[in-house]
C-alpha cells in the first residue's frame, strides 16, 4: 500500500505543470470521493 506521500507525489506528477492549485484541490477532493465510494461498495458487497 502506498503512503500517503507517495499517493500525493503521484498526482502531482500526473497534472500539468501549469495547473492552479485549485486543479490540484479538486483532484485531491475528486480522488478521495471515489476512494470513498469504492470502500463504501465494498462494505456493502461483504453485508
Amino acid at each position: 500500500m502506498n503512503s500517503t506521500k507517495d499517493e500525493v507525489k503521484s498526482l502531482l506528477d500526473k497534472l500539468p505543470d501549469e495547473c492552479t492549485l485549485e486543479d490540484v484541490q479538486y483532484h485531491f477532493y475528486a480522488v478521495e470521493k471515489i476512494q470513498r465510494g469504492i470502500f463504501l461498495e465494498l462494505i456493502l458487497k461483504v453485508h
